[in-house]
């Protein structure tokens, strides 16, 4: 019987919205747009944050490093040899193994004579076994092969697989030449094992020793690695970090003299670094697209409020001729499942849509973005949010309805009567719609602004004019330093003469480069006491070679910079940032003071101050790092990397620079040709791209808000025309109408926005951590917003403002 009755109303709804297919459209679109852009965020969320990442037992997995906090180093790597004591002392880890503590680094591949770039990693070799990873083909690394004179083998990401390989299945065994060296293909990793981030290829620590000319290989072999381990059942990550703890103080002991001391362990779970900093992130786009949904929900109860308003008179003659309350409130329902259904539909072909054209914005940084798709838990998520919407959107209408409004709804015919709980929650909702746009409007402004400040930053080096060139050196024909700062120099003469090049230099590390760059955790400065040398910052180290300040435009505010001069047997100097001297020396003249790394015991010489330099954002663009700069000769000469000065198009440049390389070495490769500008897109990428997505949002719920009140204004005037027409008859002028309406529609607005400015200054501090040199309680964007949203509101109120003094006032009145 029941069924039977929800059957008869759900026929009976369809028809009736067949007959309007104004209201059915409309509604059905507003809820697909805060459907799918829920269902979207869902999706990402899902990909990035809840799927399972593709490791058996994840939550005994955990990562940790060293830092010292004091000196504000964040970031410090174990040694590998500490990586075998602590596998053969730890009572809580079950298997220990090591990765690179540098970010993947660029290889060139030759296959077939076809030389290309992959981003590899260095692991140690039981890094599958600890991860607990079967490889999709092939093997994964092991013990063995990572010793000195091993052979080198290589296991690939299954994306490289795929892109590289088109997923052939006689991939293993192949031999290729990495960085000039023989390498085996053993194995292939499935979907989705992406540790670290960005990385197509790994390869053990023995056998990157011979791949790389970086400063972290002694004696051929990597120090330095960031941990990875298994935790034993039952142990905890907090067992882990206090076992660390005193395991690390005791190997300080045999540690060298001049090595960092008072180091603590990092401790974090193997999904909070795979996952990286984007949960704020993710998890406030996805609040802004609920609210967005929200509004939607109360834009779709105004319109089946009006629907219902316009069909009093039948729902009184239902009620009269015996329906009950429960049955017109069930007869609302089965309009707002069928809304649902459509919209679910809708929403699904917004969200599939959405997620493409959003995948292709999504900056690199962002990880498991593989693991983002439509799955069928998204379409179970988008059914069910649709059906609860609807459902809610219908409480209003089912509610608003009063046996006093049917009543007078028989009494007056149906005409100009309307109920007053009717009006109360039409004005509610657009109350309520106005304040989550303004809520979700003060997020992006804050975003935008936080955004602008970013690109704008003075960054204290001429961004506008350098070109990076990236070069891959035969290792066994370089492996001679002198013949390799021979070679650099001879390079940087030859396109220092060649037209349009106005400066050029090696350089180390490459812009942004985070734990790819070079730091200094300890110095003591001349005089000071170990007490106070204790508490020096951490600094970023720059091997610089003489010409660096003059190519990239850094200002030397004092003394000089480096020479030809300063090299190996000459005294050692160094030139440090303005921010160091201020701090080592305040008020006192640093030039000629003396500085050396390590404590006061240090057996490290002391380096002469010979220059002060404006702090530049080279290394980080969200703030200037503390630096101090030392002569490459005196330190690292080694360098695969150019930077150049020119006004000229890089694509220009690169035809040039592989020209002069060619004439010195044929053997030397250009494998890289990049404008500082477009590098500098790499840490702008995920600030512009939450700053677009919430601005997207934003506008959404503007709109959304603004049409929902344009709705209300519009049934009132309809429902006010007696009053109106006897105004006008009364002397009431255009201007008095007017004003009459969009006075009624802006104190609505004035309302919403008040309590959205109150949410937005109760969840501002939310954004902190996502914004640059912005206040969370920014006055300019909470203005901003103020006045977007009463810019949208009155636009909203005059089209119904402007209606109304068009009307007739004699013919309204005789029509009522």
């Amino acid at each position: 019987m029941i069924l039977e009755q929800w059957w008869d109303d759900l026929r009976l709804a369809f028809r009736g919205l067949r007959r309007a297919p104004a209201f059915t459209g409309a509604a059905v679109l507003t809820l697909a747009v805060g459907i799918g852009g829920t269902t979207t965020m869902f999706a990402l969320v899902q990909g990035v944050l809840l799927r399972p990442l593709p490791v058996p037992g994840q939550d005994r997995l955990l990562v940790a490093w060293k830092a010292l906090p004091e000196a504000g180093a964040r970031h410090w790597p174990f040694r590998a040899p500490e990586i075998e004591r602590l596998r053969d002392e730890s009572r809580v880890l079950e298997s220990v193994a090591g990765v690179s503590y540098y970010d993947p680094s660029p290889f060139v591949v030759v296959e077939n004579e076809v030389a290309s770039s992959i981003t590899g990693a260095a692991v140690t070799g039981d890094f599958f076994r600890v991860l607990g990873v079967e490889p999709r083909l092939g093997r994964g690394l092991r013990r063995a092969d990572d010793v000195v004179g091993a052979e080198n083998v290589l296991v690939l990401a299954h994306g490289l697989w795929q892109r590289r390989y088109g997923g052939a299945r006689d991939v293993i065994g192949r031999r290729v030449i990495v960085s000039q060296r023989p390498f085996t293909i053993v194995g292939v990793m499935p979907p989705d094992v992406e540790c670290p981030h960005g990385v197509e290829g790994w390869m053990t620590l023995a056998a990157s020793a011979s791949t790389l000319t970086n400063p972290a290989f002694r004696g051929g072999v990597l120090r330095d690695v960031d941990l990875i381990a298994r935790l034993r059942p039952g142990a905890t990550i907090e067992q882990a970090r206090s076992e660390l703890s005193g395991l690390t103080s005791r190997l300080e002991v045999d540690t060298p003299p001049d090595a960092p001391r008072g180091l603590e362990p990092v401790v974090r779970s193997y999904r909070d670094v795979v996952v990286g900093d984007v949960r704020p992130a993710l998890l406030l786009l996805s609040s802004a697209v609920g609210l967005v949904l929200l509004i939607a929900r109360a834009n779709v109860a105004n319109l089946l409020l009006l629907r219902g308003e316009a069909r009093g008179a039948e729902l009184a003659l239902r009620a009269a001729l015996g329906a009950g309350p429960g049955r017109l409130a069930r007869q609302l329902l089965a309009e707002s499942l069928l809304l649902a259904l459509a919209a679910g539909v809708v929403g699904l072909v917004v969200t599939w849509w959405t997620l493409h054209a959003l995948l292709a914005l999504v900056p690199d940084g962002l990880p498991r973005v593989d693991s983002v798709r439509v799955d069928a838990g998204v379409v179970l998520f988008t059914l069910a949010v649709a059906f609860l919407t609807a459902a809610a959107a219908a409480v209003a209408p089912a509610l608003s309805r009063s046996p006093d409004d049917l009543a007078a709804h028989l009494r007056g015919g149906g005409r100009g009567t309307t109920g007053g709980a009717g009006r109360r929650a039409r004005r509610g909702l657009v109350v309520a719609q106005v304040a989550l746009a303004v809520t979700v409007v003060a997020a992006a402004g804050l975003l935008t602004r936080s955004l602008l400040r970013l690109q704008a930053v003075d960054m204290g080096i001429a961004l506008d004019r350098l070109v990076f060139v990236r070069l891959t050196l035969p290792q066994v024909k370089y492996a001679d330093g002198a013949r390799h700062l021979r070679l650099l120099k001879e390079l940087v003469a030859e396109l220092q003469a060649a037209p349009g090049i106005a400066g050029a230099t090696p350089v180390h590390t490459p812009p942004f480069a985070g734990t790819g760059g070079w730091d200094a955790p300890e110095f003591t400065a001349e005089g000071q006491s170990a007490e106070r040398a204790a508490a020096n910052p951490s600094l970023n180290l720059e091997s610089i070679h003489p010409n660096y300040f003059d190519t990239f435009e850094v200002t030397i505010l004092r003394g000089r910079g480096f020479t030809e001069a300063d090299r190996p047997g000459a005294p050692e100097v160094a030139v440090v940032s303005e921010d160091v001297a201020a701090r080592t020396w305040p008020g006192e003249d640093p030039i000629g003071r003396r500085v050396k790394f390590g404590r006061l015991d240090s057996s490290e010489e002391w380096r002469t101050v010979v220059g002060v330099v404006r702090p530049t954002r080279y290394r980080e663009l969200a703030a200037p790092r503390a630096t101090l700069y030392v002569p490459a000769e005196q330190f690292i000469a080694a360098a695969e990397m150019l930077v150049l000065r020119t006004s000229s198009p890089p694509a220009r440049v690169a035809g040039l620079v592989r020209e002069r390389v060619r004439a010195l070495d044929p053997d030397v490769q250009v494998t890289q040709v990049a404008s500082f500008g477009a590098l500098l897109q790499g840490p702008l990428a995920r600030p512009r791209f939450n700053a677009f997505l919430i601005g997207a949002f934003g506008a959404v719920a503007l709109l959304l808000s603004a049409i929902g009140l344009y709705a209300v204004m519009a049934a009132s005037v309809r429902q006010r025309e007696t009053e109106i027409g006897v105004r006008v008859a009364l002397g009431a002028t255009p201007a008095d109408v007017r004003c009459l309406v969009l006075g009624e529609g802006l104190r609505l607005c004035a309302r919403g926005a008040a309590i959205g400015i109150a949410f937005a200054l109760a969840g501002a501090r939310l954004l902190t951590g996502l914004l640059y040199d912005v206040h969370p309680l920014d006055p300019v964007a909470l203005l901003a917003t103020a006045l977007l949203v009463a810019a949208a509101s009155t636009l909203a109120c005059y089209l119904p403002a402007r209606r109304a003094t068009r009307m007739d006032p004699v013919a309204l009145l005789r029509t009522n």
